[in-house]
């Protein structure tokens, strides 16, 4: 998962841990794959010969839902900001207006930073995984 830590057995039990992120996963011998099953979404990898290759899952629903509530979230707050701004404009006008285009701006990015976190959180890439346990110790 990490691409940092090495695999090991754990004492009695069929399964693996990483040595680096201290994930545990069960080995498939027949199938040459591993699958982590400490995490929330089951995450597998396969045996190329060489190196281990991330199975992607091929849910292209819930892809869309996921990017579509993305896109959503990260837009919606700073629309109804612009529509409120056109619709009760200031009344002293001596820089408010500026005032709603950077308070527009701070909400698109303070909600597009929430939504990277979100979907780094559901995607699970390898650098964010590396960034989090660094980040933890």
């Amino acid at each position: 998962m990490c691409g940092h830590g090495e695999l090991s057995v754990l004492t009695l039990t069929e399964a693996f841990a990483c040595n680096f992120c201290r994930h545990i996963f069960d080995a498939n011998l027949e199938a040459q794959s591993i699958q982590m099953v400490d995490g929330v979404q089951p995450m597998t990898w396969f045996w190329t010969g060489s190196r281990w290759r991330y199975n992607r899952r091929a849910d292209g629903q819930v892809t869309a839902v996921v990017w579509s509530f993305a896109l959503a979230i990260a837009c919606l707050p700073a629309l109804l900001i612009i529509v409120s701004n056109y619709m009760f404009p200031p009344i002293d006008s001596n820089g408010l207006n500026q005032f709603s285009i950077v308070w527009t701006l701070i909400t698109l990015l303070a909600h597009a930073s929430i939504v990277m976190w979100l979907i780094a959180e559901h995607y699970q890439w390898p650098w964010y995984v590396t960034a989090k346990i660094k980040l933890s110790r």
